[in-house]
């Protein structure tokens, strides 16, 4: 004879309690790509201007340096043609070392100054698709894990019970 199973009862999910599960999942699977998208957007619009904005010159006024590459940014001030002094910040690659007092291209929009990008760094978009490429990794591979895990772990439950029916239909 065998001992009944004395594993805990399950408690039953809700449709509550799937529909916030399934929510959950959809927004940790979709961060990645809408940041990619929004990156993507960013960056292109920069490149836009790039082509078609007003070139001056600029003054890097600070130079942030830090270990971490994504937190490498510059300040620039540039004169908009209204005569006003007007800033941006752009992000620094690893492998650029801006100096404080240097001179740099800063193109802006005519209509709009204050929007504004420097030639040769790098675009805030670059930044924003590079962590939704990150987020998309990571997100995408923790489901795929807990996907395969849970196909393993229904596998095994329905073994056991196969084997448990198999066991009582022998002895009984």
């Amino acid at each position: 004879m065998t001992e009944p199973n004395n594993a805990p009862a399950r408690k039953p999910k809700t449709f509550l309690n799937r529909l916030r599960n399934v929510a959950l999942m959809v927004l940790f699977l979709g961060i990645g790509p809408a940041l990619i998208v929004v990156g993507t957007v960013l960056a292109d619009a920069d490149d836009e201007l790039a082509r078609t904005g007003e070139q001056v010159s600029g003054t890097i006024v600070r130079f942030v340096d830090t270990n971490k590459a994504s937190d490498r940014n510059i300040r620039v001030e540039y004169q908009s043609a209204d005569g006003e002094f007007r800033y941006v910040s752009a992000s620094v690659d690893h492998d650029q070392e801006p100096v404080v007092g240097d001179e740099v291209t800063v193109v802006y929009q005519a209509d709009q100054p204050g929007r504004a990008t420097v030639l040769g760094f790098e675009s805030g978009g670059v930044s924003v698709r590079g962590i939704g490429v990150l987020l998309m990794f990571i997100f995408d591979g923790l489901a795929l894990a807990v996907t395969i895990g849970g196909m393993f772990r229904r596998r095994s439950r329905k073994r056991k019970a196969a084997a448990v029916e198999r066991e009582r239909i022998h002895h009984g």
